[in-house]
């Protein structure tokens, strides 16, 4: 009798020869302490079958074959012809036929795609598997057609539940080693088969012998999660130059690494050359990502591959796999191995046998996800400058104005055009005539998902509007400004007239002459921050900065709990923002630009390199720049992880900075403007990182003041209550115009910055073009 705890551990079966010394009584002794043993007799319908297949011309009938077997059992014991078999864990004892009769017919029906060579040649073949759910049908396969003498199998983990989607095996194995399970599945199939178990998995201690102990595989089969050891046991066998083999169950993707016969062959294709090998030990999380992505080459993957890696830790705890694939995925293994170990195949390389590709529906899926309605084409047409020389013209000119030289202006424009504009796109066009400068809102540009209403645009105006103070200001010159003078419908934000410093006229009032210094040291900080202490000082000046502009209410929210509130509040309106097609499109397509070289030679956009992501989150991102990702997403309720990335940033802030107006007006947010250029050129002058958390009052007026424009109802409702979470948290007027949402910290100073439009782009001078 066995232990529970041994039986757990065993999956060898004990085979006796009855008829061999001792074979008697090891066999009694199965039966006299093994209770409830049940006894099959396979013995004499294994002869039979043998007898069959030894004369394929003349197709026995029972009667013949009966009656050959008579004649061969004649003289003979038959419980001592063949051999016992007992199964401890399933407490069987079967009656089967000697090995060379046994492997003979269990390997008939391989013949002749199989040789009776080759078979042979086979038998002393030596495979190692590492991971065991895939690598469970691999196994099995490979069992199944015999392709191997000797089987290595390493898996720490055990059965549960969830695997019984994909693993073909009972309810009964659940809580025992996946390696013991697959053994005993094999021993149950042929008991000849020779098989040792790692069940402890595979480390850096025993990774050489599982390799080389007992005779160096023939073949490496990788199929664990451990990156760590992916890398290892790929180098290892790089130097012992054993061929590796991976199936990934995504696009019936098979990745073939001949070392034996390229030694020289970088691991993984070279896909990680560039990365030292030290960086592949006790990889970081976030590191993680990057580099499952990189070996199994996603950007070739399934979308809902892509979707299923964006969702482990969120909605899913692990990499989901299909019994259809994973079948599918055993099979093309061992048909590759078979291959490899006959010199039938002698290439590297990756491999899809991707059956949604091969059988493909030709017709529309009634059931495929349905696009939403995306923003029509852009209705505005690009800037006309005639058409605003003509707006510049109808107005009346100014008295007593003063007109700067030419240099002059374009001195105020350029640091007119360092004001922030939601996605960098930069919304102004200006013309110098008449001795006026004009402001224009280039609608062709600004059109976007991101500008409900021109909210977003009429608060880079009054940024900009600032800068321009600011600036005239520096050069000894007053500025009154005209704001709609047109109304707000016209293309026309604001006429500027200048006048000398000693002239007695109101103008503007300048709120921080010493602010002009740090125009151009205004930026975007999304660098890795630290929640540094504000002072009462720090907060005040802040505060008076913002509120300086009349109406402006500043909020300063310091509390953790608060913040991290808030923060899961942005980060839903995050999701909503990029799961909508329109803002997803908005994103991808206008906003982002993907590579340094796409941001120079655009001069808008924001640069990804700005972004202050880590890798994983770049890794992630590049995923779902797909917008069938991210309907897939969508269509899910997935997508969580985007809220991961906000409460990361705000769980470095010193405190969240909220900005308001008393109501919701075109001048209001253009006057919401200038109150947060002031503020955010107050931050930079006390070296405050500030990083803009602008969705949740770019997407709460769509559902307030837009009857849900752009929005499905789903996110409608959801929106809904974002903002009642909002109004608990933030004391603020329920008709309050949002503003600017922020995020303060200390952090470096960015390398790079966003770039700006060539002057000539943005500034025309007497119709004349810079």
């Amino acid at each position: 009798m066995y232990l529970k705890e041994e039986l757990n551990t065993i999956y060898l079966p004990i085979i006796v020869k009855r008829n061999q010394e001792n074979g008697i009584q090891e066999i009694e002794e199965i039966l006299n302490h093994n209770t409830g043993i049940a006894v099959l007799d396979l013995f004499t319908s294994q002869k039979k079958e043998l007898f069959k297949i030894r004369n394929p011309k003349t197709k026995l009938s029972h009667e013949q074959t009966d009656k050959l077997f008579k004649e061969w059992e004649t003289d003979k014991i038959l419980e001592d012809e063949g051999l016992w078999v007992y199964y401890p864990w399933s407490n069987r004892l079967i009656h089967i036929l000697d090995k060379e009769e046994f492997i003979e017919l269990r390997t008939n029906r391989n013949l002749y795609r199989i040789s009776p060579i080759e078979q042979s040649n086979l038998f002393n073949k030596k495979i190692g598997i590492i991971g065991l759910s895939v690598g469970h049908a691999v196994a099995l396969s490979i069992a199944t057609e015999r392709l191997c003498g000797k089987l290595k199998l390493a898996d720490f983990d055990t059965i549960e539940l969830s695997n019984l989607n994909r693993l073909k095996t009972g309810l009964h194995n659940i809580g025992l080693n996946k390696c013991v399970v697959t053994a005993r599945e094999i021993a149950e199939i042929d008991p000849f088969i020779e098989i040792e178990c790692y069940q402890k998995g595979i480390n850096n201690e025993n990774l050489s012998s599982f390799l080389i102990e007992g005779g160096k595989l023939d073949i490496l089969i990788d199929e664990c999660d451990d990156l760590e050891i992916k890398i290892a046991s790929r180098v290892m066998a790089k130097d012992l130059k054993i061929p590796v083999l991976m199936e990934t169950s995504d696009r019936g993707m098979l990745d073939v690494e001949r070392f034996d016969l390229e030694p020289e062959r970088p691991v993984l294709h070279g896909i990680l050359s560039n990365m030292p090998l030290d960086k592949f030990q006790n990889i970081s999380e976030q590191d993680r990502l990057p580099l499952v992505l990189k070996m199994v080459n996603a950007v070739n993957g399934s979308r809902r591959g892509k979707v299923s890696l964006l969702e482990i830790g969120q909605t899913i705890s692990t990499w989901p796999q299909l019994a259809s694939a994973v079948a599918m995925g055993g099979g093309v293994v061992a048909d590759v191995s078979r291959r490899i170990l006959l010199n039938q195949f002698t290439e590297s390389g990756r491999y899809y046998v991707d059956l949604e590709d091969i059988v493909a529906n030709k017709k529309a899926d009634p059931n495929s996800i349905v696009d939403e309605e995306i923003l029509s084409q852009n209705p505005y047409q690009p800037f006309d400058l005639n058409e605003a020389i003509r707006i510049a013209d109808s107005l009346v000119p100014a008295d007593g104005y003063y007109a700067p030289e030419d240099q002059i202006i374009e001195e105020i424009v350029k640091a007119a055009c360092q004001a922030p504009s939601t996605g960098n796109d930069q919304p102004w066009k200006w013309l110098y005539r008449n001795h006026r400068l004009h402001l224009f809102h280039d609608r062709y540009r600004s059109f976007s998902f991101g500008d409900f209403d021109q909210i977003a645009s009429n608060l880079s105006f009054g940024a900009a509007v600032e800068n321009v103070i600011l600036k005239s200001n520096e050069l000894g010159l007053k500025v009154k400004s005209s704001l709609f003078p047109l109304g707000t419908e016209s293309i026309l934000i604001a006429a500027i007239d200048f006048f000398n410093s000693n002239k007695n006229v109101v103008s503007e009032p300048v709120f921080s002459p010493w602010s002009v210094k740090f125009i151009y040291d205004r930026t975007t900080n999304r660098n890795p921050s630290y929640p540094a202490e504000v002072s009462e000082t720090e907060l005040n000046s802040l505060k008076e900065a913002a509120e300086s502009v009349d109406g402006a209410l500043f909020h300063y929210i310091s509390d953790r709990q608060q913040m991290l509130a808030l923060g899961k509040i942005i980060g839903e309106c995050d999701r909503i923002r990029l799961l909508n097609a329109n803002g997803h499109r908005d994103f991808v397509e206008r906003e982002m630009k993907w590579t340094g070289d796409e941001a120079e030679k655009s001069r808008d956009g924001i640069d990804i390199r700005t972004l202050g992501m880590n890798s994983s989150q770049m890794a992630a991102l590049s995923i779902i720049r797909d917008s069938e990702i991210s309907k897939a997403l969508k269509s899910i309720d997935g997508g969580t992880a985007l809220i991961d990335v906000t409460m990361k940033t705000i769980s470095t802030a010193s405190g969240l900075g909220i900005v308001t107006l008393p109501e919701y007006s075109y001048q209001n947010f253009f006057l919401g403007g200038m109150s947060l250029q002031r503020l955010w050129l107050k931050a930079e002058e006390l070296q405050f990182a500030v990083h803009p958390l602008i969705s949740p009052f770019y997407l709460f007026p769509r559902v307030t003041n837009g009857n849900g424009a752009g929005l499905d109802q789903k996110e409608v409702s959801h929106l809904t209550t974002l903002r009642k979470k909002f109004l608990d948290i933030v004391p603020v007027n329920e008709n309050a115009a949002g503003v600017f949402l922020f995020k303060i910290a200390r952090a470096a100073v960015p390398e790079i910055k966003s770039y700006r439009l060539p002057l000539g782009e943005t500034l025309f001078i007497n119709n004349q073009i810079i």
